[in-house]
């Protein structure tokens, strides 16, 4: 009985098993780089295919990245932005009527847009392309379609230091010399502009520039000012909120003295100048892949720094976020226990302005209920998150060395529906090797009887 037992539990396994498993894999491996998915490690395959819940950043990924503004809110007016792409052609309509671009609200406004800029355009084969982020890229623009271009205006209003963005701060802040006269605007001599969050931005501001003055920004203004901002979010529009502050040239002039001014004092008393609304098209693909993760069982969920009610108009528009789930954003995650955000988890389909961290609390989350998570990202922070998910998704195209060393996939298109095809593939391998089990166990069934 001894031996019958050895020689049944031997013959139970395949000896073609791992043969077919090895090819199985590679197979499959080639197909997905064909569809636009480098599998970096052989095993991730299987949990690729096993895959019941797809945690996608959004811009980028659910979203073109091609921001354009559509919409600017200044002076107490809502502009329209004709044009489309990057190409610096169009013209602002105050509803039927057009704008002139030497109005001095619009021009501090776009100045600003422009100096506090790190991105550029530029044209290549009768073809505009722009250098940088893609929403910093729309500000650029929209600036060049009033005549404000930013290698001039750069030269012109030189910079002189600057405090930089930060998933953290949500804002970015540049100090520029108007060694030159500067026209109708508010400022002459050294001046800040900061540029980020609406509700970062509004609250550091205490003045606004209205009807041609600097003014005391009131409650009543800034209440205004934040329905404007929802406005524009429930048309499914990112909004930039812009400022300025003029700075005291005897005590600000020298660059070692900029650098030593941390960003609380720089960035207080600031003078509200405008808003900016641009819109990133989703994807034409995308709604059909999330369809068929839904038919597949794979639950959506969207992580974006977008404020919650532009990722929830969003969300909509793409079949992620159904009647009954939840948006959170990062301040109401925190506020959360581990214990209560556990018995949320499985409702929630968009986290809004989230930062990298945030993304651990939910693979941790996701696991402890039991699912199979995939996650992307594509920054230096998201490396954590890319580690700890059961697979980790990293951009081919935006995605820094960091986040592609951490990952276990990397989709070289930065598509979400090079994702799904993935995880399809990955579904059909796994088929195959357990259709091959079941023939093999079943030939050795045959053979004993």
């Amino acid at each position: 009985m001894f031996l019958w037992g050895v020689a049944l539990a031997v013959a139970a396994i395949p000896e073609a098993l791992p043969a077919v498993v090895t090819v199985g894999l590679g197979l499959g491996v080639r197909r997905m780089v064909k569809r636009h998915a480098l599998v970096r490690k052989l095993p991730s395959v299987e949990t690729l295919g096993a895959t019941n819940v797809i945690c996608s950043d959004k811009t980028g990924t659910l979203t073109q990245n091609k921001m354009t503004v559509e919409k600017i809110c200044v002076n107490e007016q809502v502009l329209k932005v004709t044009g489309a792409g990057y190409s610096p052609e169009g013209e602002f309509f105050n509803g039927d009527e057009k704008v002139s671009t030497d109005d001095p609200h619009l021009q501090i406004l776009l100045l600003g847009a422009v100096l506090c800029n790190d991105a550029g355009l530029f044209k290549e084969s009768d073809k505009w392309e722009i250098k940088g982020d893609p929403t910093e890229a729309a500000l650029v623009v929209v600036a060049a379609k009033s005549g404000f271009h930013k290698v001039e205006l750069d030269q012109t209003y030189p910079r002189l230091g600057e405090i930089p963005f930060s998933s953290e701060r949500k804002r970015m802040t540049t100090f520029n010399k108007l060694e030159v006269d500067s026209g109708s605007f508010p400022v002459k001599g050294l001046a800040a502009f900061s540029k980020g969050a609406p509700e970062v931005i509004i609250g550091s501001c205490t003045k606004i520039f209205l009807d041609g003055e600097i003014k005391s920004l009131s409650p009543k203004m800034k209440q205004l000012i934040e329905e404007k901002v929802k406005e524009m979010a429930d048309q499914a529009l990112r909004v930039m909120a812009l400022s300025f502050r003029p700075l005291d040239e005897e005590l600000y002039i020298e660059k070692a003295s900029l650098e030593e001014l941390s960003s609380e004092r720089i960035e207080e008393d600031m003078v509200f100048s405008g808003l900016m609304g641009m819109r990133d098209p989703p994807r034409e693909e995308v709604k059909v892949a999330i369809q068929k993760c839904e038919d597949a069982g794979i639950k959506t969920v969207m992580i974006t720094g977008d404020h919650k009610i532009t990722a929830s108009a969003i969300a909509k528009e793409l079949g992620i976020l159904k009647e009954n789930d939840l948006t959170l954003t990062g301040s109401e995650l925190n506020s959360l226990g581990d214990v209560e955000f556990e018995d949320e988890v499985e409702r929630v389909s968009v986290y809004a302005r989230v930062y990298p961290a945030h993304k651990l609390r939910v693979i941790d989350a996701l696991k402890k209920k039991g699912y199979v998570v995939a996650m992307t990202g594509d920054g230096v922070n998201d490396a954590p998150a890319l580690k700890a998910a059961d697979m980790g998704i990293a951009m081919g195209i935006t995605g820094t060395d960091v986040s592609k060393e951490a990952s276990s996939m990397i989709l070289t298109d930065d598509n979400f529906a090079s994702i799904v095809a993935a995880v399809e593939e990955g579904r059909n391998i796994f088929k195959n090797i357990r259709n091959f089990i079941t023939y093999g166990l079943s030939a050795i069934s045959v053979r004993f009887l």
